[in-house]
């Protein structure tokens, strides 16, 4: 960890975080990410969209604990979680987003005819698809993805693959002290950690 003496003022260090925090992010997210702080609650950061289905939205970050954390790891955490944002992404082009566009917009004409059976239908099937990206957006492989997101984005920053995947697994164990008897964490850090030790799994594999 930092020591205490190498702290900025608060003040100071989130300013230069969060410009350097907007530095790491993809181009094509710099538009719809803001980073914010925030404080109080357990959460050391987290990300939320405007509403699910906008594609902007805010990545929060306590940063009074946040400045006691090295360099790396944060920038690490930062980068998985800009990836589980990305991923969870209610628009992104897919077979159920566009049924549920499609039994929406059907409802609705459906509902101006006064055809209340083929609404109901179209409108069933509008929920089942909604219902569909919901867990699409929350199955187990999408914490995966996030992670391989940060490692991925980690190389366009001067990491090797096999650092970051150090520096990863070191934050989600040592910071965000997730419980490593949880069978999705632990499958987690092992994939990290057989990264690191540059062993290299495919994306998603145990």
């Amino acid at each position: 960890m930092t020591s205490r003496s190498d702290f900025k003022p608060l003040e100071t260090f989130q300013k230069e975080e969060i410009e350097r925090l907007r530095d790491l992010l993809p181009a094509s997210l710099r538009a719809l990410i803001r980073v914010v702080p925030h404080s109080g609650g357990e959460a050391l950061l987290f990300s939320r969209r405007k509403a699910p289905w906008q594609p902007q939205g805010i990545i929060a970050i306590d940063f009074r604990r946040w400045q006691g954390i090295p360099q790396p790891q944060r920038d690490l955490l930062f980068l998985r979680e800009v990836g589980w944002f990305d991923n969870r992404n209610w628009l992104q082009p897919g077979f159920y987003q566009s049924l549920a566009l499609l039994g929406g917009i059907t409802t609705v004409a459906e509902l101006s005819l006064q055809h209340p059976f083929s609404a109901l239908l179209a409108g069933g099937i509008t929920a089942l698809s909604v219902r569909q990206i919901w867990q699409n957006l929350n199955r187990e492989s999408a914490h995966f993805d996030a992670d391989e997101f940060a490692l991925r984005r980690a190389q366009f920053r001067g990491y090797t693959r096999q650092e970051a995947a150090q520096h990863l697994a070191d934050a989600l164990e040592q910071v965000l002290k997730l419980d490593p008897t949880d069978i999705l964490t632990a499958l987690r850090l092992q994939r990290l950690r057989t990264i690191a030790r540059n062993l290299t799994p495919s994306p998603g594999s145990s």
